[in-house]
């Protein structure tokens, strides 16, 4: 097992064990929603940071210099413009991330039909699928933070189809990817299940006042 796949282990484990706490020391079901969302977001966050470190690591030993500086930059600065407009401009933003994730995962899927070109292709660029799920996955999960329920089916996408469609189609080692798509998929599950609890919670609140 390499080092990112552990990281991601651990970052999942972290977030369950944040959630725990937090599950048992709140009751009403709005806050917990509103911690569950919070919390996905702040691990996904913290695992981008940590991912961004280890790609941006890599680049600068291999090719390094001033070429491995703008190979993490060409992925780092579109991500994050892509978070900003995340949180300032949701509803503008939301459809060009979900856009860019079908283009994504559609490119994925050619690719997949030609694992030779696929292997010639990461052996000049990279795992570069792993480093767009993760591009991807941080301006979702800060969408999240505006539109819970899209993101969390756009993340559970990321982290879902592209490590699939790969597996399928034999196009390519998976360990990279398997690491980049792990917490994603944690954080989209806890988006949903937030937008779960915050509904049932929203239910609840009308019943009871009506049937007093």
């Amino acid at each position: 097992m390499n080092v990112p796949v552990i990281l991601a282990l651990g970052a999942i484990i972290v977030f369950a064990v944040v959630m725990g706490v937090v599950m048992s020391r709140e009751k009403d079901p709005q806050r917990r929603a509103a911690a569950l969302t919070r919390t996905g977001a702040a691990v996904m966050a913290a695992f981008t940071v940590i991912g961004g470190i280890f790609i941006g690591g890599f680049a600068m030993q291999d090719p390094g210099g001033t070429t491995g500086t703008l190979i993490t930059l060409a992925w780092v600065v579109p991500m994050l413009i892509l978070a900003v407009s995340a949180w300032f401009w949701p509803a503008a933003t939301a459809p060009l991330l979900l856009a860019l994730a079908s283009a994504f995962i559609a490119a994925c899927v050619w690719l997949a039909f030609d694992p030779a070109a696929l292997s010639a292709f990461l052996n000049d660029n990279g795992p570069l699928i792993a480093v767009s799920v993760l591009a991807l996955a941080f301006p979702a999960a800060i969408l999240g933070l505006k539109v819970t329920a899209l993101a969390g089916w756009l993340l559970v996408g990321l982290g879902v189809l592209p490590l699939l469609i790969t597996i399928i189609g034999r196009s390519g080692a998976v360990g990279s990817l398997i690491a980049a798509s792990l917490v994603p998929l944690a954080c989209g599950i806890a988006y949903l299940l937030s937008v779960r609890m915050a509904r049932a919670g929203s239910t609840s609140g009308t019943i009871h006042p009506a049937a007093a």
